[in-house]
């Protein structure tokens, strides 16, 4: 029987390939198996031949919070009918939060290798490549590598080049997945590039800021920003570094806007009609969104509405234009309350905290701020999943450097014996 080590690597190198998985599946008419499903099923199957085989030892603290809201999730689940609705097996296999608990188990019980991580930073940088490459084909053909080209479910809008949302290469997978796992993913590669000293990070970061403006969307161009901070913050945030952070900002904002205005981009209408379309932040959903929460919870302050959407939500959204209250933390508490956020954003807040002080210890600042990344996107979208596979590797990244830092560490302390 195969090592759990060795299920493990296999588990993760496949995530390499959720864009390419996700297009077989779509193509081949197999819609309702999401990809997402089966990483669920080879998680579950990992962890449990972890527990068998008495491998996992490390119980990181900020764990206790998950499964206070794993718990927390299933009471409501079971008020609300949801479990009779659809079954108790069907309830823990499709929660993101129990497989997010079981991912984070394996990662905090393994051992990365060299040749692992160096392997996953040249997939890394082949899917940037890509990426970038099928960004700008849908530019001129908003058809191609198209969902809605193989399959009804999806549908993707004919409007105007300032307004297409181009998924490039993870239309596919998740239509989340392009924030929650690619720019994650750009972090990843930027940090360890910034920790090797190698200067073709530059060159990548063109490539996501390209993706990121292409995209339309707004929380990703943003999210990339956010994501360049770590330049400086590698420096030391010295005055040579700061100085060398400028500079670099400059040059990567005017190669994007050179290639933009090459590319047929009239620079005019894309702010106009993208950036400033709602002519004011008070016409805007997100602004809206907080209309609604103020409005609706008060009424279920401490434990929330325990679904995501009544019908009075709903409506009241509708009625601003929006499907939904279109604010990440603000429906959170909406939906479970002053009781269930707690215990959410209290698991967030001490995972952030691990990953700022192990970036501290190692100077590799890749994972910490792919999460950031992810608190960012939690102010405009609702999606609380931490199953996106940017982000699993963030956490892979953290540990493998960390892990590092500590044999290092301990060579050290074994020199200084007499």
């Amino acid at each position: 029987m195969l090592k759990p080590r060795i299920l493990s690597y296999v588990l993760f190198f496949l995530m390499l390939f959720i864009p390419v998985i996700a297009y077989y599946l779509v193509v081949n008419g197999m819609v309702k198996y999401s990809h997402i499903m089966y990483f669920k099923m080879l998680t579950y199957m990992v962890t449990f031949i972890y527990l068998t085989k008495k491998k996992i030892a490390n119980r990181p603290g900020f764990l206790f919070y998950l499964v206070l809201y794993i718990f927390y999730l299933f009471i409501w689940a079971f008020f609300n009918g949801l479990i009779e609705q659809k079954g108790i097996i069907s309830f823990l296999l499709n929660s993101s939060e129990i497989a997010a608990l079981c991912v984070i188990l394996i990662i905090s019980n393994s051992y990365f290798s060299e040749i692992f991580i160096r392997t996953s930073i040249r997939i890394i940088k082949i899917t940037v490549v890509v990426a970038v490459i099928v960004s700008i084909i849908q530019f001129f053909d908003q058809d191609f590598f198209s969902p809605r080209v193989f399959s009804e479910n999806v549908n993707v809008l004919d409007v105007n080049i300032y307004q297409l949302r181009r998924l490039s290469i993870f239309g596919f997978a998740d239509r989340n997945e392009i924030g929650l796992s690619f720019l994650p993913l750009l972090s990843v590669l930027t940090g360890y590039m910034l920790y090797k000293k190698d200067r073709n990070y530059v060159l990548f970061l063109l490539f996501g800021g390209m993706i990121a403006i292409l995209s339309n969307g707004r929380h990703l161009m943003i999210g990339f920003v956010i994501l360049t901070l770590q330049v400086a913050v590698v420096n030391k945030l010295k005055f040579v570094g700061v100085i060398k952070y400028a500079l670099l900002s400059v040059i990567i904002f005017l190669v994007l806007y050179r290639g933009i205005l090459f590319l047929g981009y009239d620079i005019d209408k894309w702010i106009d009609m993208r950036l400033f379309s709602e002519g004011s932040i008070k016409e805007t959903t997100r602004y809206g969104a907080f209309k609604t929460f103020a409005l609706f919870f008060p009424k279920n302050m401490y434990f929330g509405t325990g679904v995501h959407l009544t019908p009075e939500i709903e409506e009241a959204s509708k009625a601003i234009g929006s499907s939904q209250i279109h604010v990440g933390y603000l429906s959170h508490l909406v939906s479970y309350g002053l009781a269930g956020s707690f215990l959410l954003f209290s698991f967030w807040f001490l995972l952030a905290w691990k990953l700022y002080k192990n970036a501290r210890a190692t100077n590799y600042w890749g994972s910490f701020f792919a999460f950031l990344i992810y608190f960012w996107v939690q102010f405009t979208l609702v999606n609380y999943s931490l199953f996106f596979y940017g982000l699993i590797f963030a956490l892979i990244f953290d540990k493998y450097f960390y892990d590092k830092h500590l044999t290092k560490k301990l060579k050290n302390e074994v020199k200084q014996i007499p």
